[in-house]
């Protein structure tokens, strides 16, 4: 465009410098016949032969008339000039107009020879500095497009790769705020979908031995009724059964987490004090904590929330028997339901050994357990309070807990009244 706009322009000056050079020709040529119309005392042939070969020297094309339009020279005789290239000028003496001179190139074209050959010239060097700026143009934007596109080249080959299953790749965080920004995120995805990864594998360990525990005892107790070792069988029976119990109950745990990781399908959104909710696990599990030397104490406060009632007793029991579970005799359990403000608050407090602060935030993770081998003693499959997160989202409210190590634990569930069900939800 530079190239273009500096041909057109350059053109344009070179056609107006050659009608100022005409223009000046034709004034000089005008007062060189008003000096030889003096001399000669008017247009006789000698004057109109001097003119003659003044125009042949300047190598111009001359038409000069007298005051009446007679023509006085004419040269050459019948040259053809072009539309604007020519200049004219009166002749003048003593004060008076005795002719007209029109000046124009010999060729009858505005620009001369040498004109013409500067501006072709010109042309091929702007054509020359076009094609050269272009060239440099196209091969700095080439860097900066291959510089700029580095980055998002390493980030969507990252991505490729942790899409086939390297969860191991990282992205180099380079380049500008917005890129850099990109390749942190998706290092966060990475490590994310690593640990998922990880808990997945540990899951599936934790749940194969959970599995494998109950069904090697029945195994080897049906082998062993077979070869007539036992001979209390109603003893083995029983052991039996209790293997069998605690495999339905691993099943029962795993198919309610299931359930209460589909919301929409678990809820009636019924209007439900959750006081009286809780009073029924609370007077089904007071021998289990009496039986075991724990005191066990509750303060229930009307607080109703719209909900589904045999989900939230689920809560309750469940967290009521993870504290039987892991609460050693001598020790104090309460459970406490209030309104506060818009919330319905439920919480349960243990005096127990409390939770280390590094295992705070995986207590809501399913199959997750701090003290494995105290878990499977007790029965737990790590999974109990995973169900009761999953049914705390889906009423709509949250469920967190503060531990201090020797000195217990606290479970707190928070979910809104059945009078704010349509405010923000947590």
């Amino acid at each position: 465009m530079a190239t273009v706009y500096s041909s057109v322009s350059m053109d344009a000056h070179v056609a107006a410098a050659a009608k100022a050079r005409l223009q000046r020709s034709a004034t000089h040529f005008d007062d060189v016949a008003a000096i030889v119309y003096e001399q000669n005392r008017g247009w006789t042939p000698v004057a109109v032969a001097e003119l003659h070969h003044l125009a042949q020297i300047d190598d111009l094309s001359v038409s000069l008339v007298d005051e009446t339009g007679r023509a006085i020279l004419r040269m050459p005789p019948s040259a053809p000039v072009q539309d604007g290239a020519s200049a004219s000028a009166p002749v003048a003496s003593g004060g008076l107009t005795i002719g007209d001179v029109t000046v124009g190139q010999a060729n009858g074209r505005l620009l001369t020879a040498e004109e013409v050959q500067l501006g072709q010239q010109l042309n091929r060097m702007h054509l020359v500095a076009g094609l050269t700026s272009a060239a440099i143009a196209f091969a700095i934007g080439l860097y900066l497009a291959l510089t700029l596109s580095r980055p998002l080249r390493r980030i969507r080959t990252g991505a490729e790769a942790i899409g086939a299953g390297d969860l191991d790749v990282r992205v180099k965080e380079t380049g500008d705020d917005e890129i850099s920004a990109v390749a942190r995120a998706l290092n966060g995805l990475a490590e994310t979908l690593q640990r998922e990864e990880e808990l997945r594998k540990e899951s599936v360990a934790d749940l194969a031995h959970e599995l494998r525990t109950p069904v090697m005892g029945l195994l080897a107790r049906v082998e062993a009724a077979q070869d007539g070792v036992f001979d209390d069988e109603a003893a083995n029976l029983a052991a039996m059964r209790d293997e069998a119990l605690r495999l339905t109950r691993l099943l029962d745990d795993l198919s309610a987490l299931a359930d209460a990781q589909r919301p929409g399908l678990l809820l009636s959104g019924e209007p439900v004090d959750l006081s009286a909710v809780a009073a029924g696990p609370a007077e089904a599990l007071a021998q289990g904590f009496a039986d075991k030397g724990i005191a066990f104490t509750t303060d229930l406060h009307s607080a109703v929330v719209a909900g589904d009632r045999k989900r939230l007793e689920q809560v309750v029991v469940n967290l009521l028997t993870n504290d039987l579970r892991y609460t050693d005799a001598g020790g104090r359990v309460s459970l406490d339901v209030r309104r506060v403000g818009d919330d319905a608050v439920l919480e349960v407090a243990d005096s127990g050994v409390g939770i280390p602060p590094e295992d705070l935030p995986h207590v809501f993770t399913r199959f997750w357990r701090g003290e494995k081998s105290r878990s499977r003693a007790t029965g737990g499959a790590g999974i109990g309070l995973s169900i009761v997160q999953e049914l705390v989202r889906a009423h709509g409210g949250r469920v967190a807990v503060v531990s201090t190590v020797g000195h217990g634990s606290v479970f707190r569930v928070v979910i809104p009244c059945h009078d704010n069900v349509n405010r923000v939800m947590y």
